[in-house]
Parts: structure tokens; sequence; C-alpha cells
């Protein structure tokens, strides 16, 4: 009986040292997998983050835009008019600005519609989005 269990013992070790390699084996896999979706994961949001920031900025720069002419154009009053001088000769004509905020209005629109399909995009690529 003890010539069984001696013959045993040198069998089981090699058993035990293939558990701890194959243990170790699914360890430092489950590990790496982990790691590397993790990383993936980060990435895309930080992407998604990116361009929801980039799409922010441009509206930002657009509205800036958009109160700049504003300001630009407005009429003043007919008390703090100067005269017919040099600086009034390259002021185009009332028409002509009325034109050419009519065109910028049409590009805001465009460059909002535009903002709007990223926006959308994104939150389609970010599942939906919160809400």
């Amino acid at each position: 009986m003890l010539n069984q269990e001696t013959d045993l013992v040198p069998m089981l070790l090699p058993m035990k040292m293939m558990k701890r390699w194959f243990v170790m084996l699914v360890l430092a896999l489950l590990g790496w997998w982990g790691l590397t979706t993790g990383m993936s994961a980060q990435g895309t949001s930080l992407q998604l983050e990116s361009r929801v920031d980039r799409v922010e900025s441009e509206l930002s720069r657009v509205q800036s835009r958009l109160n700049q002419l504003e300001a630009r154009n407005n009429i003043p009053s007919p008390a703090s008019r100067p005269s017919d001088g040099p600086n009034r000769l390259n002021e185009p004509s009332l028409e002509a600005q009325f034109d050419n905020l009519a065109t910028l209005a049409i590009e805001l629109r465009q460059d909002v519609r535009d903002l709007q399909t990223q926006v959308a995009e994104l939150e389609a690529a970010r599942g939906g989005g919160d809400r």
C-alpha cells in the first residue's frame, strides 16, 4: 500500500503543475482581454468626446460670427450717422448689406444643419445618447 502511494506522488506533481499553469494562463488571458477591451472602449469614448467638443466649438464660432454680423449691421440712428465722407464711400448700400446678411444667414442655417447631422451621427454611434 505504501508503495502505491509513492508511485502516485510523482504522477500528481505534474498534474498539479499543469493545473497551476492552466489557471495562470487563463488569468493572464482574462487580464489581457480586460485591458484591451477597456482601452478600446476608453479610446472610443475619448474620440466621441473629442468630436462633440469640436462640434460645440464650431457652434460657438458660428454663434460668435452671427453676433458680430448683427453688431456690424445695426443701422445707426440719424443723429449718429457720419456725413458722406471717405469712410461712407466704402460702405455697401443697405440693399447690398441686406443681401450679404441673407447670404450669411443661409450659410449659418446650413452650418447648423451640418452640426445637427454630426450630433445625430455621434449620438447614434454612442448608442442613443443619454435620452
